[in-house]
């Protein structure tokens, strides 16, 4: 799942969870847990979206010595030989 999706689900929670804690339809000892949850995603959601994309960098393919090429061709002549 993409950061943004992920980071608009986690907003979209913790709007319900906002308008419910705020509607009155929920027993006043729930309103501190809600509010803390809503907190705890909108804070979740500021994390996914700063975090850094960890690329990994493609090295460019070398090309190999002269020397290197010498010892494959030497090594196939003897192959050859034998």
């Amino acid at each position: 799942m993409k950061a943004k999706n992920l980071a608009a689900i986690l907003l979209y929670v913790a709007v319900l969870f906002h308008l419910l804690g705020m509607s009155g339809w929920v027993v006043p000892e729930m309103v501190q847990p809600i509010q803390l949850a809503t907190l705890g995603l909108m804070l979740a959601a500021l994390v996914v979206l700063r975090q850094k994309k960890r690329r990994t960098k493609r090295r460019t393919a070398r090309k190999p010595p002269a020397e290197v090429n010498a010892l494959v061709d030497r090594a196939q002549e003897g192959d050859a030989a034998k």
